[in-house]
């Protein structure tokens, strides 16, 4: 009689998880247009550093809809119509982003924005951990690597066509966005994978969150202070420091192309070296090539930017590794708290970069964020031991 094979043994599905990666690829391209054409909307707007900054407050308000959305995608079982449309939707008002004349409109249509990236961001790693499991760490990696590769391709584009059309002609690439969304529906259609029975109660989810959501915050914020600051104001840093606009640009996609093989290695890499060393030693990593970019000469800080951006943006997957490696009965619940809480610390946090770089300069603030961000890792000592 043949023996049955473990679940460490199943082959990984490719094709399934990168049909949503490619899905996170797409979605993240136009999530990546705000920073590199926010020099333009702050002059023609005339913000300051911590208006802009606040404006990540209106595009991130709607994650308080995580959790909710997760939850309906546990227990809907229809996790492929949260991610099929998403796309489509992001392009949309991302490439509306040069028909706003005002604030108040910029801010309206980011909190649409908003509503449309918690519509993916909270069911699709729970879709991914589904599909790879017991691979977990490496179907995050995949998954987190393909937006990564987005966020890279975004702001040439979107330069790019800045350049060709104008602010007024972005809307001409949404169209890519409702093709994705289209192979999206037809693709997962046949890849949606059942629901786990069991399900958690209020008194569960109430005890995991007791047990991870302190620590959780806390490493989010630190994590912000490099992560979330040079993801908003690295390319205006660059064009402070006399870049034009399309080489901050470009140099920005130099950072986030090194975060995308980051986050595929990570990923993988802490399935044996263990989640919690694995985002303690990029994100230690990570403060140390920021202050060496800030240190250096003008004529050297190209050079830092490729570690730099390896190591900041690779604990990503692992974090959502880490959640889903202790709410498997509710995967999309927990991924959705895990996302509420990233998505509303974070616009805090980068609005606080932004008045800090008003006062004393962007170098400066960075600097002292890195600072903070080393002590977050102290959170991770209080997360619970693997289940």
């Amino acid at each position: 009689m043949a023996r049955a094979s473990s679940p460490a043994s199943r082959p990984f599905p490719y094709t399934a998880v990168l049909t949503v990666a490619g899905g996170h690829f797409v979605h993240d391209t136009f999530t990546a247009f705000f920073a590199p054409l926010l020099p333009l909307l702050r002059a023609e707007l005339g913000l300051s550093l911590a208006e802009a900054g606040a404006l990540t407050v209106f595009r991130q308000m709607p994650s308080l809809l995580n959790p909710l959305i997760g939850f309906w995608a546990d227990r809907t079982r229809r996790l492929r119509w949260f991610v099929v449309l998403a796309p489509g939707l992001t392009a949309t008002g991302m490439t509306l982003l040069g028909w706003t004349h005002s604030y108040a409109a910029l801010a309206v249509l980011l909190l649409a924005v908003g509503l449309s990236v918690a519509m993916f961001h909270a069911p699709a790693p729970a879709l991914v951990a589904r599909l790879a499991e017991p691979h977990t760490g490496r179907g995050m990696s995949i998954f987190m690597a393909a937006g990564e590769l987005g966020r890279a391709v975004g702001p040439v584009l979107a330069v790019s066509a800045v350049g060709w059309w104008g602010l007024p002609g972005l809307p001409r690439l949404a169209a890519l966005g409702w093709l994705a969304s289209a192979l999206l529906f037809v693709r997962l259609a046949r890849l949606e994978p059942v629901a786990r029975h069991r399900r958690w109660d209020l008194r569960a989810l109430s005890h995991w969150a007791v047990s991870w959501v302190p620590a959780l915050a806390v490493l989010i914020v630190g994590r912000a202070f490099v992560v979330g600051a040079l993801g908003t104001f690295l390319p205006t840093f660059l064009h402070d420091q006399g870049h034009t606009l399309q080489a901050a640009g470009w140099r920005f996609s130099l950072y986030e192309a090194a975060g995308v093989v980051g986050a595929l290695l990570a990923g993988t890499l802490s399935d044996f070296l263990g989640r919690k060393r694995t985002v303690a030693l990029t994100q230690g990593l990570a403060v140390l090539f920021l202050w060496l970019f800030l240190l250096s000469p003008p004529a050297w800080r190209v050079a830092w930017l490729l570690p730099l951006g390896f190591t900041a943006l690779a604990a990503q997957p692992v974090m959502l590794a880490l959640v889903q490696d202790h709410a498997a009965e509710a995967r999309a619940t927990a991924n959705g708290v895990y996302l509420a809480l990233s998505f509303l610390l974070r616009p805090w946090v980068v609005t606080a970069v932004g008045t800090l770089g008003d006062y004393w300069g962007l170098a400066r603030a960075f600097g002292v964020g890195g600072g903070l961000a080393l002590l977050s890792l102290l959170a991770l000592l209080w997360l619970p031991g693997k289940r």
